[in-house]
């Protein structure tokens, strides 16, 4: 018992957790930053939607692997008229990741569907690599 109390604070006063910011907040301080934008877009209805919030991203958080990026999440529904502009299809979830390359522009790269922290920790070190040699 004691350890997970011990775990617990240290978690929350590590600094390591990022809460996702809403889109137009994540977006405003990607494009001051140069930081990647990492938008996920999903739906309350959707079960691996869930499963990747609930354990693929909050893992990654909590071991502060999201800390190189800014985080979004969208709402398909609450936010259709954004989703449609996000989404290359319409199957969810969607992880999006936008990052400045060589050529100073920024590209896109996505997942689809519910992924483990494995790809999802590639597109994170794609993106922030890519902004490190641009």
């Amino acid at each position: 018992m004691l350890k997970l109390l011990i775990a617990v604070v240290l978690a929350n006063f590590s600094g390591a957790a990022t809460k996702p910011l809403d889109y137009a907040s994540a977006y405003q301080e990607s494009q001051q930053t140069d930081k990647p934008l990492m938008v996920i877009v999903s739906a309350q209805w959707c079960p691996a939607c869930h499963t990747l919030k609930d354990t693929t991203i909050r893992d990654l958080e909590t071991s502060g692997q999201l800390s190189e990026v800014n985080v979004a999440i969208v709402d398909r529904d609450a936010e259709p008229e954004l989703a449609s502009k996000l989404m290359r299809g319409q199957m969810v979830p969607q992880i999006i990741m936008f990052s400045k390359g060589n050529s100073g522009r920024w590209e896109r790269s996505q997942l689809t569907g519910y992924q483990p922290q494995g790809p999802v920790r590639q597109l994170i070190r794609a993106a922030v690599s890519a902004v490190r040699r641009g």
